[in-house]
């Protein structure tokens, strides 16, 4: 691609253009995957949003929804070219290189016929994409996705019988060779996958650190002290969404219909000082099983993206968690009779929040 300083050095009658030079444009999106300090990356491009700008980079932002969704996953799912076209040239008068960051852009990109028609819209409007994941050891994934699940009421199952439906009902979210198959042999998609964990270093600056992804003259970024983060529920928040859900599915209640599920365990957090108190549920032999149940197809993944003999030598620094779950014998008569509360406290709030779901 020419650039356009250059022009000057051009023989310009040789040169047969209809109307003005078109330059390429391009889109990151940073994809997730879930659990993998999304929130904190999109805290940290907002703080740093103005020197990316001043670096040709425009963010972009998620609060736009189409329903409840976000913009970009719901355009992707629907396949809807006039609204990423107004959307997208709308932000591109300012900027050639356009930033988004949305977790929940995983699953609609990994479905090949959208990936199709995405790829062919960007490059009808003069665009090409450029796709990040940050991808976890499946024991921590695995672990992380099930507080998620069980703190916005989805299941109250435990969490032996959620390794097995991971395992053997969801290789779309968790077999990462199988997930990406679309991406990895598709030469169309300029894709990048980060392995994630704290002895890899801070996700942010891996991220913005990507070949040619943002412009090194960019400076230093800015932290983001007192930015958002997803704090997990520790031991005895995920003890007491189980209990709440297991009296949602006593009542009837219709859990499809419930909204902002997020916000009712989350708000008694701080005020009780649960978080610190970490949930891990997997035991060492859970740890080994999952890893012997995924290791062939990781192994086929890191040769194919990361040119490495297999996914251990990859994670070789991971430091598996002891476990640490709430002990139900263990509980004093006031720590049962608060949870007890509790459960009633937070049905009544999902209640007030969501009448239709308990109709």
């Amino acid at each position: 691609m020419l650039a356009i300083e250059c022009l000057d050095d051009l023989d310009r009658d040789s040169i047969h253009l209809r109307g003005a030079l078109r330059v390429k444009k391009t889109l990151l999106v940073h994809a997730g995957t879930h659990k993998t300090a999304s929130t904190y990356i999109q805290s940290r491009l907002q703080v740093n949003k103005d020197l990316l700008l001043r670096s040709g980079v425009q963010l972009l932002g998620t609060k736009r929804k189409v329903g409840s969704e976000k913009i970009l996953p719901a355009i992707i799912r629907t396949r809807n070219t006039e609204l990423l076209k107004s959307w997208l040239e709308a932000k591109s008068e300012r900027c050639q290189t356009l930033l988004y960051s949305a977790e929940q852009c995983t699953q609609p990109l990994l479905r090949k016929n959208h990936l199709r028609w995405f790829l062919d819209a960007l490059e009808g409007m003069g665009f090409e994409l450029k796709v990040s994941f940050f991808l976890r050891d499946q024991p921590d994934y695995i672990n992380s996705m099930y507080i998620q699940k069980v703190k916005k009421f989805y299941h109250s199952i435990g969490i032996a019988d959620y390794i097995e439906q991971c395992m053997y009902q969801q290789p779309d979210w968790f077999d990462y060779d199988f997930m990406f198959s679309c991406m990895i042999d598709n030469p169309r998609v300029d894709v990048s996958f980060l392995p994630y964990g704290r002895q890899f270093g801070d996700p942010f600056e891996r991220l913005v650190a990507l070949p040619g992804w943002l412009p090194r003259s960019a400076g230093d970024w800015l932290s983001d002290v007192g930015g958002r983060t997803n704090d997990q529920p520790g031991v005895k928040g995920v003890y007491l969404a189980l209990k709440v859900s297991a009296e949602l599915n006593r009542l009837g209640v219709d859990l499809g219909r419930l909204k902002y599920r997020s916000r009712y365990i989350r708000r008694h957090l701080t005020v009780l000082g649960w978080s610190a108190d970490r949930y891990f549920g997997l035991t060492k032999q859970q740890i080994e099983k999952i890893r012997n149940f995924y290791e062939k197809s990781n192994n086929q993944f890191v040769a194919k993206v990361w040119n490495d003999s297999s996914w251990r030598s990859v994670f070789v620094g991971q430091k598996d968690q002891p476990l640490s779950v709430l002990d139900e014998s263990m509980l004093s008569v006031a720590d049962r009779r608060e949870i007890e509360n509790l459960v009633e406290v937070v049905v009544e709030d999902l209640k007030e929040g969501s009448p239709d779901a308990f109709c």
